[in-house]
C-alpha cells in the first residue's frame, strides 16, 4: 500500500520560507514501525532550530519536520507488537533525521509512540511529550529534584517551561517562573505561578534571593542561555545544577567557571534526546506521564489551534512569543 499525501519538509536549511508542503510517496512501514493518518500535529523550537540546521539532528534532504503528532493507526510493520490498526496514538520526539511528522500521514517506530490518552482531546494529546519528557530527564535523572527544593523556570509561558513548573510542582518543589514582559502576567497567575519573575522589569538575582529567603535555587531549566545566565548565577545554591536546553538568545553561552566552582554548580548542556534513546527510561518515563496524565494532575495547556494550510502562520505565531502553551495544526485528511 503507498500512499500520496501533503506533507511539510524541506530541502535547505535557512529560515521559514524553507519550508514548503510538497506532495509525496509514503511506502508501507517495515519492521517496528507504525504508519498513522496524521489528525493534529505540534510546534515546537526544536522544530526551528532543525530547519535553520542548528538542531543536535541534522537533516537528510528531503528533510521531513515535527516529532509531535496524534492520529490513528493504519498499517503496521511486521515486528510491531504494541500496536494495531485502528488505535489512537501520539508520538514521542526522539533524534532521528528520518521521520517527520508534520503531514497528513506520518511513520513512527513503535517505542516512540504511546496510546493517545481518552481523557485529552486530539490537540492536547499531541502536545505531551516534548514538554513532559524534556522536563522529566531534566528534573529527576539529572536534577534530582525533590519536595522542598526551590527550582527557577525561565520562559515559563513555553509549552517545556509550563510542563516543568507541573512536574515540579507533582513532587512537592517550588517552581519560580520569569518572563520578559508583563503582558502574560495575568494568564500565568491563573494558571498557578505565584512566584514570577518579569525580567524587563525586574532584578533576576535580587528577586530569587527574596523568594528562597536567601537560600538560592537549587536547579535551573534555563532555555535562554546567552548573556541571560549571569541574571541568576550568584543565585545558586550550593551544589545546584543548571540545564541548559535552549538557544532562545543567540549570543554565545559563556562556560562560568568560577561563579559554578563558588557554588559547586553544575552546568549540564541537556538534550532529551540523550536520555529517549535508552528504552528502559523511556518506559519509565511513559508511564510515569501517562499515569499521571490519566489522573489528571497533568494537563498541557494550547494556546492556539492553526488549519494545516496555514502551518506557516503557525510557525510565525511561535516565532512572536505571544503563546502562552502548546501551539498547535489540525489536519484536515481525505
Amino acid at each position: 500500500m503507498k500512499i500520496n499525501c501533503n506533507v511539510i519538509q524541506f530541502h535547505k536549511t535557512g529560515e521559514l520560507d524553507v519550508l514548503n508542503m510538497e506532495n509525496v510517496t509514503i511506502e508501507d512501514p517495515v519492521n517496528d514501525e507504525v504508519l498513522f493518518k496524521v489528525d493534529a500535529f505540534a510546534l515546537n523550537r526544536a522544530d526551528v532550530l532543525h530547519y535553520q540546521g542548528f538542531h543536535t539532528t541534522l537533516p537528510t534532504f528531503p528533510a521531513r519536520i515535527g516529532s509531535e503528532a496524534t492520529g490513528e493507526v493504519i498499517k503496521v510493520g511486521n515486528k510491531v507488537t504494541d500496536f494495531k490498526v485502528g488505535d489512537r496514538v501520539t508520538s514521542i520526539p526522539f533524534n532521528t533525521s528520518k521521520y517527520g511528522v508534520q503531514g497528513e500521514y506520518a511513520i513512527v517506530p513503535q517505542d516512540y509512540l504511546s496510546k493517545a490518552p481518552k481523557n485529552l482531546t486530539v490537540e492536547e494529546a499531541c502536545s505531551i511529550w516534548m514538554q513532559y519528557s524534556t522536563a522529566y530527564f531534566a528534573l529527576f535523572h539529572v536534577g534530582s529534584v525533590k519536595k522542598g527544593d526551590y527550582v527557577f523556570i525561565p520562559a515559563i509561558s513555553s509549552s517545556a517551561g509550563y510542563g516543568c513548573f507541573e512536574l515540579a510542582r507533582e513532587v512537592g518543589a517550588i517552581a519560580i517562573g520569569s518572563t520578559r514582559s508583563s503582558t502574560k502576567k495575568e494568564e500565568l497567575k491563573r494558571l498557578g505561578i505565584n512566584d514570577l519573575i518579569i525580567t524587563n522589569e525586574e532584578s533576576v538575582e535580587k528577586r530569587l534571593k527574596e523568594i528562597t529567603n536567601g537560600e538560592g535555587v537549587s536547579f535551573v531549566y534555563d532555555p535562554v542561555a546567552g548573556s541571560f545566565i549571569h541574571e541568576y548565577l550568584d543565585s545558586l545554591s550550593m551544589g545546584a545544577v543548571v540545564i541548559i536546553y535552549g538557544l532562545l538568545d543567540p549570543n554565545p553561552t559563556p562556560y562560568p567557571l568560577v561563579p559554578l566552582i563558588r557554588k559547586k554548580a553544575i552546568m549540564d548542556a541537556y538534550s532529551q534526546f540523550n536520555h529517549v534513546e535508552d528504552i528502559n527510561k523511556l518506559n519509565e518515563c511513559k508511564s510515569y506521564i501517562l499515569d499521571r496524565i490519566e489522573k489528571g494532575a497533568l494537563k498541557p495547556i494550547v494556546s492556539k489551534v492553526f488549519d494545516f494550510n496555514d502551518y506557516k502562520k503557525a510557525y510565525e505565531y511561535m516565532l512572536s512569543n505571544q503563546q502562552v502553551g502548546k501551539i498547535v495544526v489540525r489536519v484536515n485528511n481525505k
